[in-house]
């Protein structure tokens, strides 16, 4: 079958590999991909540098996408059974990892919809409890994630939602999609960037935090008592000092976030939230659909841009 094929650390190429026979694995699905998504995990593990990166090669790239099973049956799926990916012609998952999805929902969407819809959802709710009123503030809400997590937060009932980053053009964006404000972070001092997310914001209750760095304190430092991150990446820097006095004199919480961590049930929950908002066309996701052929061109290309790289075998 054709595939995109991880030979050497690095960027996969397109080629042929065997493809998933039926039988050889009791517990697996086979599904006949219509739609793979590039996300930045799939990036950094194909350099070989992360935890969750192969230590045999050559593999199939590709976490997660939507198809059809063997019963002809629609699904998302994730966690593909190596040596298989989610970037080819057939995949095959364990039966844990596939959730249905209604014929009203495009196959690209879908896809768009496992990991960085459950990112930019659950942290929203089982993380931090967003309760109707609170006041969101995201850092780093500007790329897919953020543009979904601003939806998702005003569909909660959020307060306010308050998108920091540095592309302006990409922050203009999310105030199309219900951000209450917009905040460039660019030449601003911690401080300064306290004070003009207070402002925004009127008072922060919940942080979702794609950054990490400078821009994490200065978003506490203007949250209400009890205010609470979660961390979910850390693009701005992979340490941070947090004073002391400020955590315990708001009575503040940072909690570490994966999917993973709140169980298969949440996530499945999630996704069917997510499933429902396109459903009834209250959600938008940004996405561009790419032959499966020019994966190594595409490859590079979803680092740079802010919508979803969706294949097409």
């Amino acid at each position: 079958m054709k595939a995109a094929v991880l030979h050497s650390y690095g960027t996969p190429e397109f080629g042929d590999i065997a493809a998933p026979a039926p039988g050889v694995y009791p517990d697996g699905v086979l599904i006949e991909v219509r739609a793979a998504t590039i996300n930045s995990i799939d990036r950094v593990t194909a350099l070989g540098k992360h935890y969750l990166s192969p230590t045999t090669l050559p593999i199939v790239a590709g976490i997660e996408g939507a198809g059809v099973t063997a019963d002809n049956q629609r699904v998302y799926f994730g966690r593909p059974i190596s040596p298989f990916g989610s970037m080819a012609e057939s995949t095959v998952v364990s039966g844990g990892f596939t959730i249905p999805i209604p014929d009203s929902v495009d196959f690209a969407v879908a896809a768009c919809l496992g990991n960085s819809g459950m990112a930019a959802l659950m942290p929203l709710t089982g993380t931090t409890g967003l309760k109707p009123g609170d006041n969101v503030v995201l850092l780093g809400g500007s790329g897919v994630v953020g543009r979904l997590a601003i939806q998702a937060a005003r569909l909660l009932g959020a307060g306010t939602v308050t998108v920091v980053g540095r592309d302006e053009s990409a922050l203009e964006a999310g105030l199309e999609l219900g951000a209450s404000a917009a905040i460039s972070a660019d030449g601003l001092s911690v401080e300064e960037l306290t004070i003009a997310i207070g402002e925004a914001s009127g008072g922060v209750d919940v942080i979702v935090d794609y950054t990490w760095g400078d821009p994490a304190p200065a978003a506490l430092a203007a949250g209400n008592p009890g205010v609470r991150l979660v961390q979910v990446g850390d693009r701005a820097g992979a340490t941070v000092a947090l004073p002391a006095q400020l955590l315990r004199s708001l009575g503040a919480s940072v909690t570490g976030f994966m999917p993973v961590h709140q169980g298969p049930v949440a996530m499945v929950r999630a996704y069917r939230q997510l499933i429902e908002w396109i459903d009834r066309g209250v959600l938008i996701v940004g996405y561009e659909l790419v032959p499966l052929a020019d994966v190594a061109a595409a490859w590079g290309r979803s680092a740079l841009v802010r919508h979803k790289m969706v294949l097409v075998p």
